[in-house]
């Protein structure tokens, strides 16, 4: 067999897919990455498992499966080659063809939003291969319950349990998931619920889009904090034009930027995103007052509440509120698994009653094997475990970039009680943009702050810096690394 043919294959005896898989997949993989064009004929059944050494019925199978998928198409006393249709189709999809194909005649003529062009946050597509990943939202691998997950991913894959989550739900939730949230997540945070109080949602930013799409309409007027999530900001902005930014001071949000006319207010008072300062007592009873005074509604995004330096945090908003004006969103995403999507609403029954319908004309129910895994891992103590184990971590993490701060005069962030992030404001003269940019090219992520503003001309001295992804050995160094590189960039003065 020509040694072209050899580099497409490295096929392993012990691993837990066959052989026949092994094959299919490699060559799905050289197919699809451009490596073998349709004018190229495949190796003879014959040759392949020779050079391969594994049964001729092996690679027959192979090419069998491959044919039926529409990979490959037999040619007459000729073999098979890559089916041409297949292969000009899915190349078809790189930029530079795509970018010359117009838009069909009803694209302008009837859409009505266009979300993509709206400014939003990313992370570096290597964050997870970066030396100094100061990078928000994602979580150090070395504190994933790994062997606990597996654990209960196994369970709910055994017969009984496949039965009981493997058909079609229609709206409704897995009960031993909500009997979970009701009994150990929602109590510490001060919280009583009753079923019909609950609706498990697709992560956070999905509660937030369908409280956004009933509560929201062309002059509805939200309070958003500012800086804020930007997300949220955009699904928002896509109900309604009037986005009105509210101040952070280290307290919380201010209470006096609050308009009277305001209809719906947006806050993380746990941990301010992005500042991480928490809220006051005084300004959550203040918060409160003018809700229920001017007939406004609160969304409370319970922000990494779980992850708090304080022997005893504050209650959440909704614990507060003797009046049903807060609506509570919380998440097992951005602190368990931000892979997982999955995450809840509390909020008054007729409420949920609407959520739920519309929930169910948008994605129907979660998935339900999901939701049983996660009551699993709440039930069996594992939730709570990981969470001690987080959070000490995150407490020495937390302190060695706090000291890295405030032992630099050029750096100063708001002063925080927990969470997994800071914000760091650094000299007027240097660009975060810029900064950012060149960190990235020396191996340390960090987010520039820009976006986070609502406003037309925001501030570029500031920095988003999360400690949840990287080694805690290599903060010090990470840190000395943006330190100097900020220090480059301020001119010299003449």
């Amino acid at each position: 067999m020509d040694e072209m043919w050899n580099q497409f294959f490295s096929l392993r005896h012990d691993k837990p897919r066959t052989l026949q898989l092994q094959i299919r997949q490699q060559l799905i993989d050289a197919i699809t990455n451009g490596l073998i064009g349709p004018n190229e004929p495949l190796p003879s059944s014959r040759n392949l498992a020779s050079a391969l050494k594994v049964a001729r019925n092996t690679v027959i199978a192979a090419y069998k499966e491959l044919e039926f998928d529409g990979y490959i198409t037999p040619q007459e006393r000729r073999g098979y080659y890559v089916n041409e249709q297949f292969y000009e189709s899915y190349n078809s999809n790189d930029s530079e063809q795509s970018s010359n194909v117009e838009s069909p005649i009803w694209h302008d003529k009837l859409i009505t939003k266009k979300p993509s062009t709206q400014t939003n946050i990313h992370n570096p597509e290597n964050w997870q291969s970066l030396p100094y990943s100061f990078t928000i939202g994602q979580i150090d691998k070395s504190l994933i319950p790994y062997y606990e997950w597996r654990e209960v991913v196994r369970h709910s894959s055994t017969l009984p349990e496949i039965q009981k989550w493997n058909i079609d739900h229609v709206d409704n939730d897995d009960p031993s998931l909500i009997k979970q949230i009701q009994s150990k997540v929602l109590p510490k945070r001060g919280i009583w619920a009753n079923k019909d109080q609950i609706l498990i949602t697709s992560g956070s930013q999905n509660a937030i889009y369908i409280i956004a799409s009933l509560l929201t309409k062309q002059g509805t007027v939200v309070g958003m904090e500012n800086p804020g999530y930007p997300d949220v900001r955009n699904i928002f902005s896509s109900k309604t034009d009037n986005i009105v930014p509210i101040s952070i001071d280290k307290d919380g949000i201010v209470i006096k930027d609050i308009d009277p006319k305001t209809d719906i207010i947006f806050t993380t008072p746990s941990h301010q995103y992005p500042t991480g300062v928490t809220m006051s007592m005084d300004r959550r009873n203040e918060l409160l007052s003018v809700a229920k005074e001017n007939q406004m509604v609160i969304i409370e995004d319970d922000y990494e509440a779980e992850i708090n330096f304080q022997k005893k945090p504050h209650p959440s908003l909704k614990s507060l509120d003797k009046d049903n004006n807060v609506i509570y969103v919380g998440s097992f995403s951005k602190a368990f698994a931000p892979g997982l999507r999955l995450g809840y609403m509390v909020a008054p029954e007729s409420f949920i009653k609407e959520a739920k319908a519309l929930r169910r004309l948008m994605i129907r129910h979660i998935p339900a094997n999901n939701q049983r895994s996660v009551a699993l891992f709440i039930g069996l103590g594992h939730y709570h475990n990981m969470f001690t184990k987080i959070q000490k971590t995150n407490k020495e993490r937390w302190g060695l970039i706090n000291e890295k701060i405030h032992q630099e005069p050029l750096l100063s962030c708001a002063p925080t009680l927990g969470g997994s992030t800071f914000w760091v404001e650094i000299p007027e003269s240097v660009d975060s943009d810029i900064l950012c940019k060149r960190l990235l090219k020396k191996g340390v992520s960090v987010r520039s702050g820009n976006t986070l503003f609502n406003e037309k001309n925001p501030p570029s001295n500031f920095l988003h810096l999360g400690y949840s992804a990287i080694d805690t050995n290599k903060i010090n160094k990470g840190m000395d690394i943006i330190i100097k590189e900020i220090k480059s960039l301020i001119p010299k003065s003449h």
